[in-house]
């Protein structure tokens, strides 16, 4: 048992160890990444449970969250989606009730939902069941349906998370609890963090009361739990029901039962405020033509490339980078450069890079460098995924400039989300561009709320010139999102205090010893870290540490 446990901060139970594991896992693909991966939190149990513990002494007993912040992020085809940004701590108990809860509610759900299942026998960090090996059950299924001259239904759900309200999630899991497994105490438990859950939601929902924060594993269990009535609902009529996500696919004996399938899905949706996405619904059989569409994984080479990593064996693996990079090229040409297989590739490449199987410094490289900076315009939805591999990647100088290029021109880097993964490139790689830092220092004085505005912070630092972050230390403000004011604290991490003395009082309790933290984590050694990439892995683990596709 934990400290946390033993503490009882809250009305339910916290594994703070594996909680701060599962939320270490679910970090890694975050839209607004920490610039130090949140080391310094995530390796200091003391320090959380002394601000936890602050929070219910400030508030009487009840827990208060932190203020939210929504931006914008490019979706494939124009379209953007939200992203709905809380601090640390509000992360951490979301990622608790959520461990917490799973193990409960996970083996009340239909075996026909392949995503997000809870792995109860797995390694500890791992919360969830491999995503990948079961998006691969998932698509398989349903192939296999076209082989044996089926007819396939595939619809997607309209703004998934955006959608779900309070109130359903609420109803959803009280509405489970008689069915749980457990004692009349452990059940209390249950609906305390449940209702904890209530109020958290309410303080960040999108909009009104709907709307959970994406790109979360917990959202993903509990948009599980909200959906099990219609998985549920959907097997009880007869049908040959698959849910991942938010991909639903039915097998039907001909095109008038997914008709039907169709039209009773709608239905069990509405019931809980949802819809289908009418443009990504389609009824496929053998003949269509548009088949290799809805499988990406089924193809030959991804197939190849899979088991060879599957092997786990150096020598294997390395075999298999001209083929990847053939791969990749392909798509490129092809300009399929939104396709899953795409992003399989740059997965793929950033694996291969952090385990040293890959020479960042080859012509290879250079060449891959040239083709993910070319497609900066096109495809600002890959953004994450381009400066993860790009990070990794020997640039020259003239690939470094033409990023910086791109950033300062505002009729082109339009979106807030891809430039903050670009300036934190930039400050990775120590490359001083002077209409960079001009660029940077105007955003911080005009705009200074805007998403990409912590990352200024990390670049100016991180080529030496902090004292042009000093400049803004009147400036500084308790209003400030908590991500522009941890970042302006980390930038700050070696400015005597004499200078800081405007700040004084303003500093919130939440970041209160952020400098202090990163100087005695064991991580950093004792250095000055502004930016780190934690990107690692170990060769037994190479096959479960990649990201999904998705």
């Amino acid at each position: 048992m934990s400290s946390a446990d033993k503490d009882n901060l809250l009305a339910f139970p916290i594994n703070e160890r594996a909680t701060l594991k599962h939320l270490r896992q679910d970090m890694k693909d975050d839209w607004f990444y920490d610039a130090v991966r949140y080391e310094d939190l995530l390796s200091n149990g003391k320090s959380l449970r002394a601000i936890l513990s602050q929070n219910l002494e400030i508030n009487h007993g009840e827990y208060k969250s932190g203020h939210k912040v929504i931006y914008d992020v490019p979706k494939r085809a124009l379209g953007l989606r939200y992203t709905l940004e809380i601090d640390f701590y509000d992360r951490f108990l979301y990622q608790a009730i959520c461990s917490y809860l799973i193990p409960y509610f996970d083996p009340l759900l239909s075996n026909r939902v392949f995503s997000h299942r809870y792995n109860k026998y797995g390694k500890e960090r791992y919360l969830f069941k491999h995503r990948i090996e079961l998006w691969n059950t998932f698509e398989s299924i349903s192939h296999l349906a076209l082989v044996d001259d089926k007819t396939l239904l595939v619809t997607d759900l309209l703004n998934y998370f955006e959608q779900i309200s309070i109130d359903t999630i609420e109803n959803a899991f009280v509405g489970m609890i008689s069915d749980i497994d457990a004692t009349g105490a452990e059940k209390n438990n249950i609906r305390s963090a449940v209702s904890t859950l209530r109020v958290l939601l309410e303080k960040w929902c999108y909009s009104e009361r709907h709307g959970l924060p994406q790109n979360r594993d917990a959202s993903s269990f509990i948009a599980n739990v909200v959906l099990d009535i219609v998985d549920k609902s959907m097997s009880d009529k007869g049908y040959d029901y698959f849910r991942y996500v938010d991909d639903i696919r039915i097998i039907c004996s001909d095109e008038y039962e997914a008709k039907r399938a169709l039209n009773d899905l709608i239905f069990e949706l509405r019931k809980l405020g949802l819809n289908i996405n009418s443009k990504k619904t389609v009824i496929l059989d053998k003949s269509s033509e548009n088949i290799q569409e809805f499988f990406p994984s089924s193809d030959d080479t991804m197939t190849l490339i899979d088991t060879m990593w599957r092997s786990k064996s150096r020598k294997v693996i390395s075999r298999s980078i001209p083929i990847l990079f053939e791969f990749l090229q392909k798509q490129i040409e092809a300009g399929e450069t939104q396709s899953r297989p795409f992003r399989y590739c740059i997965n793929r490449f950033k694996t291969l890079i952090s385990s040293n199987l890959f020479d960042s410094k080859s012509i290879l490289a250079s060449e891959i460098a040239d083709a993910l900076i070319g497609e900066f315009d096109r495809q600002p939805v890959s953004a994450d995924q381009f400066c993860k591999l790009l990070m990794d990647l020997d640039l020259s100088d003239a690939q470094n400039q033409s990023i910086a290029s791109f950033i300062v021109n505002r009729d082109v880097a339009i979106h807030g989300w891809q430039n903050y993964h670009l300036i934190l490139l930039m400050a990775y790689k120590k490359f001083n561009n002077p209409d960079l830092v001009e660029h940077c220092k105007s955003l911080v004085r005009h705009n200074v709320e805007s998403p990409e505005v912590p990352a200024c912070f990390i670049y100016l630092a991180s080529i030496g010139l902090e004292s042009e972050v000093e400049e803004f230390i009147e400036d500084f403000k308790e209003t400030w999102p908590y991500q522009h004011q941890r970042y302006f604290l980390i930038a700050l991490q070696n400015t005597p205090k004499e200078k800081l003395k405007p700040m004084f009082g303003k500093v919130g309790y939440r970041l209160r010893g952020t400098v202090a933290r990163l100087q005695g984590n064991k991580s950093f050694k004792g250095d000055t870290v502004y930016l780190r990439d934690f990107n690692t892995t170990l060769i037994d683990e190479i096959y479960d540490e990649i990201s999904p596709y998705e």
